[in-house]
């Protein structure tokens, strides 16, 4: 994504930037192929992947849909997606709020972290849905910041500090871009509102630890906010500068709700009168 268009905090064309996104990765991706192989992706699948960041999910379900299938990966910027690597993979600029997308084509849809940035979130779930063949699967992840709190074995000065800064990071993206951090919370309704059948939901919390990688994605979001924060009067910068350094070291955090639903477009859409193939 880019920051131009819909007032997206993390700019990809930013130095830096890559590197969130590959922690982003480390952190998130082991959840989400998960989620992905239980809905049977598999050889000769038609895949599309919305916001694809760095490419790593991409990448995946190339893998997995083989030289049969394909992968359109979309992204408003695709300065940190790089070459796409397989011949079934496809990589394209595409603004989910107004490009068009093909109708029925698709047996699986993947949007992660993209939706809570979206002013109309229900829309862009609509248009996914168009998007899903008749019986094809919308996976949707976005996360919750309701568990974000420090573990209470971290000293009290480092825990409050590091909570200031967690909750100006959020007021930041909140203003610039009108982020929803709630809205992990409200993904199983948007499916069931889209018209989606068999809907679902799961969430996953785990500790973030200085050095590793949830701390590193920690880190780089701090860096990468610290002169939004501070500008703002949120934050001093001597805090930013003490919380990015315990995030090498002395971070331990529970991490934001990690939320994924998923459901099918019926195989057949019916009303009174008659039934509709």
């Amino acid at each position: 994504m880019t920051d131009s268009d819909h007032g997206y905090a993390f700019d990809n064309a930013v130095a830096g930037q890559r590197d969130r996104l590959r922690a982003l990765e480390a952190v998130f991706d082991p959840g989400t192929f998960r989620r992905l192989g239980e809905c049977g992706v598999a050889p000769g699948w038609h895949c599309l992947e919305v916001g694809a960041g760095a490419g790593s999910v991409a990448r995946w379900l190339a893998e997995r849909v083989g030289p049969e299938g394909s992968v359109l990966a979309t992204d408003l910027d695709l300065t940190t997606f790089g070459e796409p690597g397989h011949h079934q993979l496809t990589a394209r600029v595409h603004d989910l709020t107004r490009d068009p997308l093909p109708e029925g084509r698709f047996d699986l849809v993947h949007v992660r972290f993209v939706l809570a940035w979206l002013p109309d979130p229900a829309a862009a779930v609509r248009r996914l849905f168009e998007a899903l063949r008749p019986g094809g699967v919308l996976v949707a992840e976005d996360l919750d910041f309701v568990s974000a709190v420090p573990d209470p074995a971290m000293d009290n000065e480092s825990a409050e500090l590091l909570a200031r800064v967690v909750r100006a990071h959020l007021a930041v993206v909140v203003d610039r871009s009108g982020f929803d951090p709630t809205h992990g919370r409200r993904l199983r309704s948007r499916l069931e509102d889209a018209g989606l059948v068999d809907v679902a939901a799961e969430g996953q919390v785990t500790t973030w630890r200085g050095g590793e990688p949830g701390g590193e994605l920690w880190r780089l979001t701090f860096a990468q906010l610290r002169e939004p924060m501070v500008g703002a009067g949120l934050v001093g910068g001597p805090e930013v500068d003490r919380a990015v350094e315990l995030c090498r070291s002395g971070l331990s955090y529970l991490s934001p709700l990690a939320v994924a639903a998923w459901g099918r477009r019926p195989e057949r859409l019916t009303c009174p009168l008659h039934d509709i193939a």
